[in-house]
This record gives structure tokens, sequence and C-alpha cells, in this order.
């Protein structure tokens, strides 16, 4: 996604500010209608168990998305934003695609499970909060990827020593987190 703001920006800048303007409306909307279902299941899941299940339940959930980053197997799947859309859509309309594609979070691939666990958590203890933390992480995935592209800076698309060696490092340390998360939450389980 990145990939396609250099090269506009570089000689399409209004095209290319449109993009990333698209991108990061679209990643608002998506979140918005993605938080829909999250706090429904939520509100479900607090009528149906009690505090103290959903707790330890987080605690299982955060537990196996932990150990999955740390085997360097954090769930996705194997899908990028539509490439075709390039060639047939105009800039601003192509980063609302893709926002909104992005922010439904189960269409793109994703490099470690900090995100599943919020959702998780957003479920099982707290969906009023939908809206607010589904849209947050939207804007936070997204802005900083549109003033980085805006300044220059320039973000690798291809695979390379990242992939190889700083990408298991990341799942590694996210792997650790989310496991010491996953035992504060037994620990806050086991108290009531």
């Amino acid at each position: 996604m990145a990939g396609v703001a250099g090269p506009m920006l570089r000689s399409h800048r209004d095209g290319a500010i449109r993009f990333l303007l698209g991108l990061v409306v679209g990643g608002t909307v998506g979140a918005a209608a993605l938080a829909i279902p999250v706090y429904l299941l939520g509100v479900v899941a607090q009528q149906a168990l009690p505090e103290q299940w959903r707790l330890w339940l987080l605690a299982a959930v955060a537990a196996g998305f932990g150990v999955a980053d740390l085997a360097n197997r954090t769930p996705h799947v194997w899908r990028q934003v539509p490439q075709r859309f390039i060639h047939v859509m105009p800039p601003g309309k192509l980063g609302l695609a893709w926002g909104i594609d992005l922010a439904l979070l189960v269409t793109t691939q994703k490099v470690v499970s900090f995100l599943w666990v919020t959702v998780a958590a957003v479920v099982l203890l707290q969906p009023a909060t939908a809206v607010p933390v589904l849209v947050f992480v939207a804007v936070l995935a997204t802005v900083p990827v549109a003033v980085w592209s805006l300044h220059g800076v320039r973000i690798r698309d291809s695979i390379g020593p990242w992939d190889r060696v700083g990408l298991p490092q990341t799942r590694m340390v996210s792997g650790i987190v989310i496991l010491a998360l996953s035992l504060t939450t037994v620990v806050d389980a086991s108290q009531l």
C-alpha cells in the first residue's frame, strides 16, 4: 500500500494525497463497520458468561496468540489488498477501498497478534469500547503511513533481511508481551 503512494507522490502529488486521505478515511469507516459485530458479540458474551470465565477465556486466547507469535506463526489470511484496483480506480477511491479492506482485519496479513488480542479483550471485557478502540487502531495504523509517505520516508515493500531477521524477532517480543498479558489476566481471574 505504501509502495503505491511513493511513486504517486513523485509523479502525481495530488493523486497521492487523495490516496492517503482515502486510506485514512477508509480505515476509519472499515473499523467502525467492524465494531458493530464486535460489539454485538461482546454483548452476547457478557450475557452468557460471568466475568471470571470471560477473563479465563481471554487469558487462554492471549496465551494461544502469544505462543503463535513465539512460534513465528502469527495467524492471518495469506492475502493483501486487491492490487488490481490500482489500474481501475482513481487514487482517492483506491485509498478508500484499501483503507476499508485493511480495517476489516481479516483480509490482510498481520505481523504480530496484538490486534487479535485487542479485539478479544474488547469482545470479552468491554464491548462498549468497540468503536473507539477499533477506530483508534485503524487511525494508528494508517496515519503514520500517510505521514511517512508525505515526508518521503521509504517503507520497504519487498522481501529482505527484515523478513528473515527482524520479523521473527518482532514476533518473539510480541509473543513474550502477550504471554505476560495472559499471565496478568490469569492473576485477575483467580482473584474473582
